[in-house]
């Protein structure tokens, strides 16, 4: 260990106490560094200090965010310090000295105004400053105010009171005494009253805690109002049509003198009395027929006929002849057979969907509507895709609705729109190298003709149970007649007699040329586009 030495131990000393003297000196000047621990200060200007002392509250919006740090006269004003910790303020806030107790405590109020911040030292101007009322201001303006009251009228004015109070006294000592005894059952009722604040308070919370329900309610009321605005225009209407039916009734009495309506009446009477006496058998009527137009729903929402599934009724396999005999070998082409029927454009087949396992055609497109977004319909009745398609005109896999391709306010009559929305119809992908409508079963077909073309992508036959087709569904080895397939065409029909003339006036023959429209006629079809005569 080393030993001090005489000059060792002075010269370490120094260095001790300067060291020490440097701490301190440091420590003491921490608070005055920016931006160690020191808070920004900020100055005003104020005409009177208005009871303000240093020490006092700085608030900011009712919150308080500093102190007063100093006061200090600057010629006829007095310059306040103050700090407002970490809050800026902008170079437009006005200050002022406000009570802060009853017992005249005051605090330094700050209004927060302008969009620059003012900067750290700086000053605001006397201008954007307040001070307090006082006593003595007050006493000072009631003495300057006095001072030009005129005596004499002062004194006449406090005899007519005098003498308005003596002519009122029985009246005023009923209302003081009124006044006593509600004072006097405010205080017998202070229990009741605490407990009605303290109902109110939990009500009020109450409300407070459902203000998301009250809100929704008052949204719901407000379309509950305007469902009701909207049906007062329609029981407006009918209180019109009832006025206007009185008017035509009234007119009928006056043209028909010896009409008696007596009668009418009393059959009306009878009739409302048998509704009234079977209201229990309507009710159930009504209520049956609601489950039957349910199932009629189910039955006929799938397309343009009826879905119905008959159970224990004929066994397929006898049953299945006889649909073979109805339909087989007709030849019937379904494109025409839909476009004569009338079946609207959207409703066809989806010549880019795949046929069912039965050899049936497609479905149709899928259409949006009944839902809050899409609330139909899907296709405004009028429009060009309500319509049968016109002859050639017929979907296809690179067009799958040509009717969407055309002006939607046009139909087939005429200029008709306009229509609500577009077409909502989810329409497969155009699609130019898709299969085209290609033949379907063989005994769909005349013999020794090819089977009408059925739209969509074919898909194998499935076997059938033994004895459930009467016939095969292609052509099979072997000579005519056993190969249906390569049966000849019958040989056509010889005209039958003629029709006997009808009743009346005869029109000459033909009266629908042959061709150009009519439902009898090659170019019918109930209204379809393009078969209306120019």
């Amino acid at each position: 260990m080393r030993t001090l030495e005489p000059p060792n131990r002075a010269r370490i000393g120094i260095i001790g106490v300067a060291t020490l003297a440097l701490v301190t000196l440091v420590g003491q000047t921490f608070t005055t560094v920016p931006m160690l621990f020191a808070e920004p200060s900020y100055f005003g200007e104020l005409s009177d200090t208005g009871g303000l002392t240093a020490g006092d509250k700085v608030r900011i919006s009712g919150v308080d965010v500093g102190k007063v740090q100093d006061l200090s006269i600057a010629g006829d004003h007095v310059l306040v310090k103050f700090s407002v910790g970490a809050n800026p303020i902008g170079s437009d806030s006005v200050i002022g000295v406000k009570t802060d107790t009853i017992l005249g405590r005051k605090v330094l109020s700050i209004e927060p105004k302008g969009e620059r911040r003012i900067a750290p030292q700086a000053v605001l101007p006397l201008g954007q400053s307040t001070t307090p009322y006082q006593l003595y201001d007050a006493v000072f303006d009631a003495t300057k105010a006095a001072s030009g009251w005129d005596i004499d009228t002062v004194k006449k004015s406090l005899k007519v009171l005098s003498e308005t109070v003596d002519e009122t006294y029985p009246d005023l000592s009923a209302a003081l005494d009124g006044v006593a005894k509600f004072s006097d059952t405010i205080g017998k009722r202070d229990d009741e009253i605490t407990h009605l604040l303290a109902q109110t308070n939990q009500v009020a919370s109450v409300i407070g805690d459902r203000s998301s329900q009250i809100d929704a309610l008052l949204r719901n009321t407000q379309t509950l109002s305007a469902a009701v605005n909207q049906r007062s225009q329609a029981i407006s209407a009918l209180l019109g049509n009832i006025a206007y039916f009185g008017e035509q009734v009234q007119g009928l009495v006056r043209d028909n003198p010896g009409l008696d309506l007596n009668h009418v009446f009393e059959e009306a009477s009878n009739i409302t009395d048998m509704l009234v006496k079977r209201q229990d058998d309507l009710r159930e009527m009504f209520t049956i027929l609601g489950r039957y137009l349910t199932i009629v729903n189910d039955a006929i929402a799938s397309g343009p006929y009826f879905k119905v599934s008959t159970l224990n009724l004929i066994p397929y396999w006898i049953l299945q002849p006889w649909v073979d005999a109805a339909f087989k070998k007709r030849g019937i082409s379904p494109e025409e057979f839909w476009r004569n029927a009338g079946l609207p454009e959207f409703r066809y087949p989806d010549p880019n969907g795949t046929r069912f396992a039965n050899g049936a055609p497609p479905p149709a497109p899928q259409v949006i509507e009944g839902t809050p977004e899409h609330p139909g319909p899907a296709v405004a009745p009028g429009s060009p895709c309500s319509y049968a398609p016109a002859a050639g005109m017929f979907p296809t896999p690179g067009n799958p609705l040509p009717c969407a391709n055309l002006d939607p306010n046009d139909g087939p009559f005429g200029r008709s729109g306009p229509y609500p929305g577009p077409t909502d119809v989810l329409v497969s992908p155009a699609n130019p190298d898709g299969i085209p409508s290609s033949p379907g079963i063989s005994i769909a077909g005349r013999p020794g003709e090819t089977p009408p073309l059925v739209p969509g992508t074919p898909v194998p036959m499935p076997d059938a149970n033994p004895g459930g087709r009467t016939e095969p569904i292609g052509p099979v080895a072997g000579p005519a007649p056993a190969n249906p397939g390569a049966a000849p065409p019958p040989a056509p029909r010889a005209p039958g007699p003629p029709a006997p003339p009808g009743p009346g006036n005869q029109l000459p023959a033909p009266f629908i040329t042959p061709g150009e429209g009519g439902n009898s006629q090659p170019g019918g079809g109930g209204g379809a586009r393009g078969s209306e005569r120019p």
